[in-house]
């Protein structure tokens, strides 16, 4: 699930860009484990940061447009570029 620009560019400009775990919630549903990438986007040129949350829990359905609350608990490592798949 990605946040939108407007999202992004509220989270705190002093938060590091990498991999982070928690805790996340679709609207009024159950609680998840999470993973969150907080990374600068190629596809704006890198000028620009993405937040996309990997809800560890299988969907029956998509949730667009659902309200995404997520609770981040700790860091795992920094942003890395991959040459390859």
């Amino acid at each position: 699930a990605n946040f939108s620009e407007q999202v992004v560019e509220s989270f705190p400009s002093d938060i590091s860009t990498g991999i982070y775990y928690g805790w996340a919630c679709v609207g009024n549903g159950d609680v998840h484990k999470m993973v969150l990438s907080i990374g600068w986007n190629p596809f704006y040129k890198n000028i620009k940061k993405s937040v996309e949350t990997h809800i560890i829990h299988t969907f029956k359905e998509d949730f667009y447009g659902e309200i995404l609350s997520i609770v981040i608990i700790g860091y795992i490592r920094p942003e890395k570029n991959f040459d390859s798949l």
